[in-house]
């Protein structure tokens, strides 16, 4: 596995070459006998939490830092519940361009301290994620920055479409399953699959109203119509999951060497809400390590 700042350094230095090219990096994916055997089929989990901050938005903080260099940015606007903060933060610190964070009043301090890791300009809005988003956007209208938002970032759909292809090409799934807010995450899956003709079930796993799980607390959906349209074409569904199951899916892979933020294991909570056949081949997707939010899997674990 190649690292992600590696591979961006790399590509800075030369041509940009990013969109579809040959990946140039992977992230493991293992088959959890837990689930394999509880479900009478073959789950696998794609571990994004390999990355460099530990999540899958370094794919798209890679493909971010890459489009604004072809296109003359070195200033970056972008709202987020945590990770995206954290991730878009730290490239652009790594090659000296200023980030601007909008984050709502909501957000845990946890992930407050990491995003001030990196030395963005952080601002702080008062509500909820979909609050910050407004912010964001009326801040970038009056100033020359890049558009880092969902929904408004082509480069980010395409960095997570690397997932979707590793995954289609290890593995050539019937349905995969990621944990889903903006619906990023899954509309670049279900590209990636597409790119190596795969054809595969997308299910969004849910948590609008949960209280543990904050990176997908409000189901924003802020990349619509991509998103229904992708689900619609796979055959795929929407699956709300309850904060118990997402605590269970934890615990479960904790035991099995795979320590998790609340919101990456909504993936795996969601197989209780499919109508699974032995015939099939479940992937989901693992977003984030749970290593920097040690208070929640305290409270998980208590």
């Amino acid at each position: 596995m190649h690292s992600l700042v590696t591979v961006l350094m790399n590509n800075l230095k030369g041509n940009f070459s990013f969109p579809y090219g040959k990946p140039a990096w992977n992230t493991p994916l293992i088959k959890l006998k837990q689930e394999s055997l509880q479900y009478n089929c073959p789950v696998y989990a794609k571990l994004e939490l390999f990355n460099f901050t530990g999540t899958h938005k370094d794919r798209e903080s890679a493909a971010v830092i890459l489009d604004m260099k072809r296109k003359g940015y070195n200033k970056l606007a972008c709202c987020s519940s945590g990770n995206a903060a954290i991730s878009i933060s730290a490239y652009a610190y790594i090659v000296g361009f200023q980030a601007h964070i909008f984050i709502g009043s909501d957000t845990p301090e946890e992930k407050i301290k990491l995003i001030e890791l990196f030395k963005p300009k952080i601002h702080i809005i008062k509500g909820a994620f979909i609050d910050s988003f407004k912010a964001s956007m009326k801040f970038i209208a009056k100033k020359r920055v890049y558009n880092a938002n969902a929904g408004s970032c082509q480069a980010k759909l395409i960095g997570n479409s690397y997932i979707g292809r590793e995954i289609a090409k290890e593995l050539k799934p019937t349905i995969v399953i990621c944990p889903t807010n903006n619906g990023t995450l899954l509309v670049g899956v279900g590209m990636g699959l597409k790119k190596e003709n795969v054809k595969a079930k997308l299910v969004a796993a849910i948590a609008p109203e949960t209280k543990i799980a904050h990176s997908i607390k409000g189901f924003s959906r802020l990349e619509e119509p991509k998103l229904t349209q992708m689900i619609k074409e796979s055959n795929g569904a929407i699956v709300k999951v309850s904060d118990e199951e997402i605590k269970q899916a934890m615990i479960s892979l904790i035991k099995q060497g795979i320590i998790v933020e609340p919101a990456a294991a909504a993936s795996i909570a969601a197989l209780n809400h499919l109508n699974l056949k032995k015939k099939d081949k479940v992937c989901c997707v693992i977003t984030g390590t749970g290593l920097k939010y040690p208070s929640a899997i305290q409270k998980i674990l208590n």
